[in-house]
């Protein structure tokens, strides 16, 4: 009689992004370009190595670092690294839902635009939270709760809603308070449960570094850092 396996497909600590806290570290395969892309010392630049997640099929091994106005991105798959500045970004995306997340550099390559993306596990927001803060010109410990104190966010948007209310926070990473914003909502009926509604939610905030919105539905928030 044949016994069954079992195969575990929940995700594991390996399939996390991890800190690369020595030059040693990196990879064979991203480690030449690395050296011929650094600009003075490892300890300038931080660097993040994620592992291709066998949980996502989409997903795929790559490595990140910044540093000095750069940022250094290379794939497993292509072998290419990207390198830009970060003069040439004009807009920066986050989004989240469930156990997937992701950052999207949008940047100017001459007179296109091109997309750069960093999926990751949101366990690991602590190693993305700093890069996203840099990628928009601050400190990498910045906190926008902590930048909220001073200058608070309109109660309005409380009453109009809670969901876009606590997600509003990220705005101050474009400028020190708002007051004025524009929220729209809207009900929607899922197709096979006509009897079931859900709030799709959107809020446009200017601030003084730029242009936030926020995109709410379901399990999924997009937050989008339009620069300038």
């Amino acid at each position: 009689m044949s016994k069954t396996q079992i195969v575990d497909s929940s995700p594991t600590l390996k399939e996390w992004p991890v800190r690369i806290w020595e030059i040693e570290e990196i990879p064979d395969l991203f480690a030449e370009e690395v050296r011929l892309w650094m600009q003075g010392p490892f300890q300038a630049y931080d660097f993040v190595y994620a592992p291709k997640r066998r949980t996502n099929p989409d997903s795929y091994t790559y490595l990140f670092g910044y540093g000095k106005d750069q940022i250094f991105f290379m794939k497993e798959k292509n072998g290419r690294p990207i390198r830009i500045s970060r003069r040439q970004i004009v807009e920066v995306s986050t989004e989240r839902e469930l156990l997937n997340a992701k950052i999207t550099v949008h940047y100017q390559d001459g007179k296109s635009e091109k997309a750069l993306e960093f999926p990751y596990v949101p366990s690991v927001y602590y190693l993305y939270d700093p890069f996203l803060n840099w990628l928009l010109g601050l400190e990498k410990k910045f906190t926008p709760a902590v930048a909220e104190q001073e200058n608070p966010r309109p109660l309005r948007l409380y009453e109009d809603s809670l969901v876009m209310f606590n997600y509003s926070l990220g705005a101050y990473r474009l400028g020190n308070g708002f007051k004025d914003y524009s929220y729209k909502s809207r009900q929607r009926r899922c197709k096979w449960m006509p009897w079931k509604k859900d709030m799709e939610e959107w809020l446009e905030v200017p601030m003084e570094r730029g242009q936030f919105r926020l995109h709410c539905f379901k399990y999924l928030t997009e937050c989008t850092y339009q620069i300038g």
